[in-house]
């Protein structure tokens, strides 16, 4: 694989502390900084685009990315490459102490819009409203009283727990079957790119190994990762 190509980057548009843009309106995450690294290693200029789940999963299937952060995808898609995973996750549901929980009538779920946890949720829930959104929206729309329930990732849940927005919420004690408990966040590329799943996966071992994965991480999480 040649050096000094562009490198098509496809990363979620607000899913904070993911990707997101800071107050200042500068583009921050842990995604963000983690791809940067991995186009520097390769010798790529990073193309970015910051756009849906449903965008980015289109990008990747017609040609116009050649990478995107899958974490939130449903492993095993035909057609797709999935590298080693860049840090595990688990399930979470946030809402606010005494209030409702999923399994209560009435409760409306907000999930990120065309995750596995949307599916999981419609599965675990059904008689439960979900509302998709952004991650972001999703925070904003639970602040505001419009959802009861937020059941995201615990990176994002944390993040968001230690904000000064998020102490009037706290983690919901709800079980979950053990692929939702704990699963693995990867790098995807078409099926066709083996040369670039290789390349990918070899600087992912040198980002971990060197220890610029965890300094990266450090910025984002008060927990080791991966």
């Amino acid at each position: 694989m040649a050096a000094g190509r562009e490198l098509r980057v496809g990363l979620s548009d607000d899913y904070p502390p993911l990707s997101y843009m800071d107050r200042d309106g500068q583009r921050r995450g842990f995604e963000y900084d983690l791809a940067d690294s991995l186009c520097r290693r390769l010798g790529r200029a990073c193309i970015w685009t910051f756009t849906t789940q449903e965008k980015l999963l289109q990008g990747l299937r017609d040609g116009s990315l050649d990478l995107i952060f899958a974490q939130r995808l449903e492993p095993k898609q035909e057609g797709l490459l999935y590298s080693n995973p860049y840090y595990h996750s688990r399930a979470m549901c946030i809402g606010r102490p005494g209030g409702l929980g999923p399994g209560d009538a009435g409760a409306r779920i907000g999930v990120y819009r065309g995750s596995v946890l949307e599916q999981r949720a419609r599965g675990f829930w059904p008689g439960a409203a979900i509302v998709t959104g952004s991650v972001g929206e999703l925070i904003r729309r639970l602040q505001h009283g419009e959802i009861d329930v937020l059941f995201i990732n615990d990176l994002a849940g944390y993040a968001f727990l230690l904000t000064d927005g998020g102490l009037g919420f706290d983690r919901l004690d709800v079980p979950f079957d053990a692929e939702t408990r704990a699963t693995g966040s990867r790098v995807a590329v078409r099926a066709g790119r083996p040369d670039l799943l290789d390349a990918v996966n070899r600087e992912l071992k040198a980002l971990l190994y060197s220890g610029e994965l965890h300094n990266r991480s450090r910025s984002y999480f008060q927990y080791i990762i991966y």
